[in-house]
């Protein structure tokens, strides 16, 4: 299979986005675009030239309704659940790509290039509560790493029935430690609704620690920016966001942090 290049990646995601954006528009729910993919949009119009992913955050209400209704078109498919070795959904494409991994994250090996949807769920007003929140929902994090990146790979030095009765009892055990372990992560996210206090946070993927403390204000406005010469949506106050996140978010990193985000453990292939 031919691998694709950093920019192949790169419109393929942006194909998946596309998909998404018309889908919400036409239903009304609000996402904002988020992480590296925001940052590109302010700091370059479009991909930060060495980012290889497309991430977007939806609050909690807004993520339901999108999960409830969204009917992927052709080619696509919406990741989540029981379906995932994660707590954060993707909509993937089906039809163009693959992917490969030594660190993977769901059992259907007929997915390729997708974008990751991060639900905002309310969290406690006291800072110090907060803190000791995301303490434990990191150590969670760790854990569903690690669980995926045992899941076990066929030995060269063993028979194929051993391989088989070898891959058939550690994927048990792995899929009952990540259900358990994201089953947790899904609980903590559920404790405060989203509206019942003033502030939110992104609880499925982050190590980021009390980083992420947003005002539940922020994601009460929304605006257009430019991306990859398109218009999609991000929050009105998209400086506070990135602020928090990247701190002065408009100088570029050191040359050798300029690299592909996902290269030391995934790559991306055309189907034949």
């Amino acid at each position: 299979m031919k691998e694709l290049t950093l920019k192949d990646v790169q419109n393929e995601c942006l194909n998946i986005l596309i998909e998404v954006d018309s889908f919400c528009k036409k239903n009304g729910i609000q996402y904002s675009l988020a992480y590296g993919t925001l940052l590109g949009a302010i700091r370059h119009k479009g991909f930060i030239p060495w980012d290889d992913d497309i991430d977007i955050l939806m609050t909690r209400p807004n993520y339901e309704k999108f999960k409830q209704i969204y009917k992927p078109s052709k080619g696509f498919a919406f990741v989540e659940g029981k379906d995932s070795y994660i707590a954060l959904p993707r909509v993937c494409d089906t039809e163009r790509t693959i992917f490969k991994s030594t660190l993977p994250w769901a059992p259907d090996d007929n997915l390729g290039v997708w974008i990751d949807i991060f639900p905002i769920d309310g969290v406690e007003d006291d800072r110090n509560l907060f803190k000791k929140r995301m303490i434990k929902n990191a150590e969670l994090y760790k854990k569903q790493l690690a669980a995926r990146r045992s899941i076990p790979k066929l030995s060269l030095k063993k028979s194929f029935v051993q391989n088989l009765k070898l891959i058939c009892r550690k994927i048990k055990y792995c899929n009952l430690s990540l259900s358990k372990i994201n089953n947790a992560i899904l609980q903590q996210c559920m404790e405060n609704p989203f509206g019942s206090t003033s502030h939110c946070s992104q609880l499925v993927c982050t190590t980021s620690l009390d980083k992420q403390y947003y005002s539940k204000a922020i994601f009460d406005d929304y605006v257009e920016v430019e991306f990859e010469g398109r218009r999609f949506s991000a929050v009105r106050d998209w400086d506070a966001v990135l602020k928090l996140n990247y701190g002065s978010y408009m100088q570029l990193p050191p040359v050798e942090d300029q690299v592909q985000h996902s290269s030391d453990h995934t790559k991306f292939f055309w189907k034949e």
